[in-house]
């Protein structure tokens, strides 16, 4: 008996198993369990949708993992510049006219604001997004360089090299950072 596998029979084998690691990866990155929802959602649906270009047998796991960094950062990016907006309705029929108005929805950057602090947050937002994404998942999500090297589907050693300059770049902005909280005159040796 031939088994036919269509592209369902495929994603159902190998997308919805990684739901739960996809769900950690996200907490991880955006650190708000709502927001992760949302962003492994998201991440499905494209998933589902551009799943015809997927190459069956390989890793889904770091191909989920893929299109999720990239639907966080593009949202990051573009709550960046998003322009704010007011109802000036609901506004007018308040007896408060006190009132604040957030410029910028950094609900997709605050876990990262709020676990390294502003100083080290645009420094890392600073450097370029490779070298960024490679220090993140290894310094900050214990990833081990082979996954990285799988998960950004780059040689490993492009994975060593981003990582050391990575953190090389990262020392350089923050020296004066870190003798002001202690952690001496060298960071990076």
């Amino acid at each position: 008996m031939v088994t036919i596998m269509t592209a369902e029979t495929v994603f159902e084998r190998e997308a919805l198993p990684q739901l739960g690691a996809l769900h950690s990866f996200a907490l991880r990155l955006c650190g708000n369990e709502q927001y992760s929802r949302d962003l492994v959602q998201e991440t499905m649906l494209k998933a589902c949708k551009y799943f015809r270009g997927y190459e069956a047998g390989t890793n889904c796991k770091a191909w989920l993992f893929q299109i999720c960094k990239n639907s966080y950062f593009n949202e990051y990016r573009r709550s960046r510049y998003e322009p704010m907006s007011v109802d000036f309705q609901n506004e007018e029929k308040s007896d408060e006219r006190m009132f604040q108005i957030p410029l910028v929805d950094n609900t997709v950057g605050e876990h990262h604001s709020a676990f390294f602090g502003d100083e080290v947050t645009s420094s890392l937002e600073s450097i370029p997004e490779d070298y960024q994404t490679a220090v993140l998942l290894s310094d900050v999500e214990g990833y081990t360089y082979e996954e990285i090297a799988e998960f950004m589907r780059v040689p490993i050693g492009t994975i060593r090299s981003r990582i050391h300059r990575g953190r090389k770049m990262l020392a350089g902005r923050l020296s004066g950072y870190a003798r002001r909280h202690g952690y001496g005159s060298t960071l990076m040796e």
